[in-house]
């Protein structure tokens, strides 16, 4: 068992990140809150309430659903002769009071606005882009110099979400871009979250919609990840050079992603011990989306629904008991990834790099290992010429001239011997240095793992 002294080595590290933490300029977390707050009709209570809590997060945006049938809609589906702004106007004024920002889902078209108004729920419809367009302008005027992001429709490649289709949301999207910044120069349109950005198809036929131009009528582009750790990272990255490959290069946020904390819903084997599972889960996702370039991710905040997001929040708010909060260890996991950003980032930088030396340790540690496995053939093979030369000299009955020939050749099949042998140690020695520097990365390459874990 070899016993390596990385003592040294591992204080160096830790200057070295030390001083990088320092030197790397502080920017805004890329975290944020999905709260399932929705602005017509949770508790104003329960609004402060998550708002409090966004705010311990340390997120940079809580999402909140701004539903149009409630402001726009009069009983019995008329158009309404006066907006009601209340509910946003409480979003707005919790974003002011604890500076805040929102980012807004325009959700539930008014059923006079609806394709299909006389269906039951209207509001999961395709609706009027022109009507669409011009109610979407309304609110971001209104919000405008509070609210300064629009989300058009939420999983609108779900049919859960929103029963129109690809080339209906197409029409929508422009519309509302067009009215939006119109009304609210300054506003960002993000797209609708996609719920399966690994099966794009529904979006190649929203940006072939004619006369749409939809890869130009939004700002941020916009998906939900969930899933095992790896193919949460994967498939931003693969998203994202999608896009890229459409001619959209601007920014890509994940407004949803979570993990439950129900042992029963957690589908990554990695991460499958309950609540600890939860927390290591998202500090390893958020960092790793963080290294591939993710700006804007939103983390379930609280419990809500059954089934598998039933324990997806970072905690539980009780409605029937007046609001109080219980926090789960993945709250605090998350609240440390946002206060800590930069030195995580520093941290998995430094690990990127031992893992990029590890591998090309590794790799000359093989060659060299190849080269001292050739020498050590050759050191055999003089060794035994050698051996063969002493017997043969060693022999009775040699005349002088044959002794003095014998003797010539003993000396260079000595000196060979000794070149060989020379050449079998240094190979040897340097498969041995470049092992044990592979070795020393791969020890600061845990090191900066547990560090970035929390561990």
């Amino acid at each position: 068992m070899r016993v390596v002294q990385v003592n040294r080595a591992n204080l160096r590290l830790l200057v070295a990140l030390g001083v990088l933490a320092m030197a790397s300029p502080a920017h805004a977390t890329p975290v944020s809150a999905h709260s399932m707050v929705h602005s017509c009709c949770t508790a104003t209570a329960l609004k402060e309430r998550v708002f409090s809590e966004a705010k311990d997060l340390g997120s940079e945006y809580v999402r909140v659903d701004v539903e149009l049938n409630a402001i726009f809609e009069a009983p019995g589906g008329a158009k309404a002769d006066t907006p009601n702004w209340s509910g946003v106007d409480e979003v707005m004024a919790l974003s002011k009071k604890y500076d805040l920002p929102v980012l807004g889902i325009l959700l539930a078209p008014p059923r006079f606005a609806s394709e299909c108004p006389e269906r039951p729920d209207p509001s999961k419809c395709a609706a009027d882009p022109g009507e669409f367009g011009a109610l979407a302008g309304a609110v971001a005027k209104h919000a405008a110099g509070t609210i300064r992001h629009w989300e058009v429709v939420n999983e609108p490649d779900g049919d859960w979400a929103f029963e129109g289709t690809p080339e209906q949301y197409a029409g929508m999207l422009s519309a509302a871009y067009d009215a939006i910044k119109a009304r609210a120069p300054e506003a960002k349109v993000v797209l609708g979250g996609l719920m399966r950005p690994h099966e794009p198809g529904w979006l190649e036929r929203v940006f072939a919609t004619p006369g749409a131009d939809a890869i130009h009528k939004f700002d941020i582009a916009n998906i939900h990840l969930r899933g095992p750790v790896d193919a949460v990272v994967r498939r931003y990255v693969e998203f994202r050079s999608w896009l890229a490959g459409r001619g959209f290069s601007g920014p890509l946020w994940v407004t949803e992603h979570g993990y439950p904390a129900d042992p029963a819903f957690q589908t990554d084997p990695a991460y499958a011990g309950g609540d600890p599972s939860q927390a290591a889960y998202l500090t390893q996702t958020l960092v790793g989306l963080g290294d591939v370039g993710g700006q804007q991710v939103f983390v379930t905040l609280r419990d809500e629904g059954g089934g598998e997001y039933a324990t997806e929040g970072l905690e539980h708010i009780d409605e029937a008991a007046g609001y109080a909060v219980s926090r789960r260890a993945s709250f605090a996991a998350v609240e440390r990834v946002a206060h800590d950003w930069d030195q995580l980032m520093a941290w998995r930088h430094q690990q990127r790099e031992n893992e990029r030396e590890q591998r090309a340790e590794e790799a000359k540690a093989a060659l060299w290992a190849s080269d001292a496995r050739t020498a050590r053939e050759k050191f055999r093979e003089a060794r035994l010429r050698v051996h063969s030369e002493q017997d043969e000299r060693a022999r009775p009955r040699r005349s002088a001239r044959v002794t003095a020939r014998l003797s010539r050749r003993l000396a260079r099949g000595r000196a060979l011997l000794a070149g060989r042998r020379v050449a079998l140690l240094l190979h040897t020695a340097l498969a041995d240095w470049h092992s044990q520097r592979a070795h020393d990365h791969a020890v600061a390459v845990a090191l900066l793992k547990r560090s970035i874990a929390g561990g």
